[in-house]
């Protein structure tokens, strides 16, 4: 039979289970006294806030906390409570040895007879920041639906439940306190024809795995349309059996009101275009008729001054003729002669028409040329007007090589160039008005240049007498459409290049033309 165990053998028995526990125990324990210092620790107590066991014995409580302020703050809602043998279990932010946040769920009990308290812990940081990380994710998820007007959804296809997002209660105009979604509910926001294809559409979802997507318009409780743009996709489990259907809806309503606005604006656009080039050919008609009876009055000009000689020639001649008849000195031999010059006079008036006709011939072909021959042919026009005004005209031609090009139509840029300096002369009131009329090439490019002593072009417009219906000449008839016609035909017609600069006597005009083999 064995023997009794004494009272003394007992309690040494019963102390030694208590430190083990305590040693040994999970869950952190440590003791404080009235003054709030620590008088013992268990092992997890150290683990969970860093510290060996001599570092943390005889130390203030206050070494655990993030500041004075929540060393305080923990007296007030917990240790002086606990003295006051009040039960008391919460969750509180605690300090590491090394500085990081320790989220930790305490709980104390009063021990009167040393006026202490032993508190235990567990440590839940980890739970706390998972939650946390929940939380903010699920509130960076509602912003980012509210901000895009996306919401999500999902039917569970046991129950048929569905489930809303917050932005999905925005959508619809509903609110998550007043209105529970279900699919019965759903079917009324849509016509009868859009319901239909919903529903055929969730079941595509289910049986083909894939994403499905769909456009329809709800209508709110409040009258109100929206256009929706939806996807959907099924979720299945272990066994391949469907189990949810997932999907976003996007509030696509202000997307659609910026393209009808866009359609709509368009349309007016495109409208006020077509009023605007009716406006500008109108405008165009009116100038180059305008044009055109400008250049019928210089037409008419350089003709009067080639007939003027030939025409005063056969006026000298019929008279002189008149004369002899009324002195009846009747001369068979001059007669005959007389009357040859008659012709002849005739033929070159004939044959000035010929010519103008031909220049001015509004039929565009190209041709062998060269710009020499364009500078004599031009000359032949303008010359009889140029020696009227005492215009001295110099050539010098040192590039003599055919070219294919619209030999009218260059001819008519030369005039223009030339009528220009005509005008300049007028302007100026030149006393010793001189052209220059210079042809040469390079390795790429033949040069037709024109050169005046007339003053040259003022640095203030010189940027903009190629620019369509720009004039300095609108008191005088001018319109604008000379130069910029003259680029036009040199650069588009002919692949060449109109430029003008100045030199100390006058305005230079260069037509630049590719060679043949460049």
């Amino acid at each position: 039979m064995a023997s009794p165990v004494s009272p003394q053998n007992l309690h040494a028995q019963q102390a030694e289970r208590y430190i083990q526990l305590f040693n040994n125990s999970g869950v952190g324990i440590f003791i404080v006294d009235k003054e709030r210092l620590i008088v013992e620790a268990n092992a997890a107590f150290c683990k969970i806030f860093g510290y060996a066991h001599e570092e943390i014995i005889h130390q203030s409580a206050l070494s655990l906390h993030l500041s004075y302020a929540a060393y305080v703050n923990f007296a007030e809602i917990a240790f002086n409570k606990v003295r006051q043998n009040e039960a008391l279990n919460l969750k509180y932010r605690f300090k590491h040895k090394d500085g990081h946040v320790l989220w930790l769920r305490i709980a104390g009990d009063s021990i009167p007879s040393n006026e202490e308290v032993l508190w235990t812990i567990t440590d839940i940081t980890s739970t706390v920041e998972a939650q946390e990380k929940l939380k903010n994710s699920e509130e960076l998820l509602r912003n980012a639906e509210a901000i895009s007007h996306l919401g999500s959804w999902e039917i569970d296809l046991a129950t048929q439940a569905l489930t809303w997002s917050d932005e999905m209660y925005r959508i619809y105009g509903e609110s998550r306190e007043t209105f529970t979604p279900t699919l019965e509910f759903f079917d009324r926001y849509l016509d009868d024809e859009d319901a239909k294809r919903v529903r055929i559409l969730n079941q595509q979802a289910i049986f083909s795995g894939k994403t499905e997507k769909i456009d329809y318009i709800i209508r709110r409780k409040n009258g109100d349309n929206v256009f929706i743009s939806t996807q959907r996709k099924a979720l299945y489990g272990d066994d391949g059996r469907p189990l949810k259907l997932v999907g976003t809806s996007l509030d696509v309503t202000q997307l659609k009101e910026n393209e009808r606005r866009i359609h709509h604006l368009n349309k007016e656009l495109h409208e006020e275009v077509k009023r605007q080039l009716n406006t500008l050919r109108e405008k165009d008609k009116q100038l180059q008729f305008q044009s055109r009876l400008a250049q019928m009055g210089e037409m008419l000009s350089m003709i009067a001054h080639q007939w003027r000689q030939p025409l005063s020639a056969i006026s000298a001649t019929t008279g002189f003729l008149s004369m002899k008849l009324l002195l009846e000195e009747f001369e068979a031999k001059v007669f005959t002669q007389e009357i040859q010059h008659i012709e002849e006079y005739a033929s070159h008036l004939s044959q000035t028409i010929d010519d103008f006709r031909n220049f001015f011939n509004p039929i565009r072909h190209k041709e062998e040329v060269s710009l020499e021959a364009v500078v004599e042919k031009t000359l032949t026009i303008i010359q009889p007007i140029l020696d009227a005004q005492g215009i001295c005209v110099h050539t010098s031609f040192s590039s003599q090589e055919a070219f294919l090009s619209c030999k009218n139509e260059l001819g008519q840029v030369l005039l223009n160039l030339i009528k220009n300096a005509q005008d300049a002369f007028e302007e100026t009131l030149s006393l010793r008005p001189t052209l220059h009329l210079i042809t040469c090439k390079d390795t790429h490019f033949l040069y037709l240049i024109v050169k005046d002593n007339a003053g040259g072009i003022p640095e203030a417009i010189k940027t903009k007498i190629f620019d369509a219906y720009f004039s300095t000449k609108f008191d005088k008839g001018g319109t604008g459409v000379g130069l910029s016609m003259s680029k036009t035909i040199v650069e588009e017609h002919c692949q060449g290049e109109l430029l003008v600069e100045n030199d100390d006597e006058g305005a230079i005009f260069t037509i630049k033309i590719p060679r043949k083999d460049n």
